[in-house]
């Protein structure tokens, strides 16, 4: 069983849907990390998400049970995935790396870390209940509602518990 689950964050962010210009990349960022922080409560994995750059509110922090990495300006997330699956000792094997990028899998699957596509992950968490949720226009499209009538997905649910349990 794997005990750390390791993500491309940007890569996985462009599988789950086509990026909308009208959504920032921080919105994006913090949908995905909502579903991530749903996954590693289900599948009590430790879960670490790595985007490219610096930028960013945070260069290394944690969103709940989900550790956020930066890769920095000199180095992109690519490279801080395949040094860090090279880093574990003494079994990577224990490691779940999700990318669709093949020079990150053929690196990671060369020092023993097991590999999914973002695909097949995506699949993996709508089998556990884990979605995206959509856009105000995809809600209205399937519900017939406008995104003030709505109900609050998973995600969201689990993100405004969060918010306050912090706040006590």
């Amino acid at each position: 069983m794997y005990r750390e689950t390791v993500i491309d964050g940007y890569n996985l962010i462009h599988k789950l849907r086509k990026v909308e210009r009208a959504e920032a990349m921080a919105a994006m960022r913090e949908r995905l990390e909502a579903m991530l922080a749903r996954y590693r409560q289900k599948s009590r994995r430790h879960v670490t998400v790595v985007y490219d750059g610096g930028g960013g509110p945070r260069p290394h922090s944690s969103r709940g049970s989900v550790e956020v990495i930066y890769s920095g300006n000199n180095k992109s997330a690519d490279r801080w995935i395949i040094d860090h699956v090279r880093s574990v000792e003494p079994r990577p094997g224990a490691m779940l790396v999700v990318t669709s990028d093949r020079e990150i899998r053929r690196h990671a699957t060369a020092w023993g870390a097991q590999c999914i596509d973002s695909e097949t992950f995506i699949s993996e968490l709508a089998s556990m209940g884990i979605t995206a949720g959509g856009s105000a226009r995809t809600a209205r499209k399937a519900g017939g509602k406008s995104e003030g009538s709505r109900s609050l997905s998973d995600n969201e649910v689990d993100y405004w518990l969060q918010l306050f349990e912090r706040k006590k």
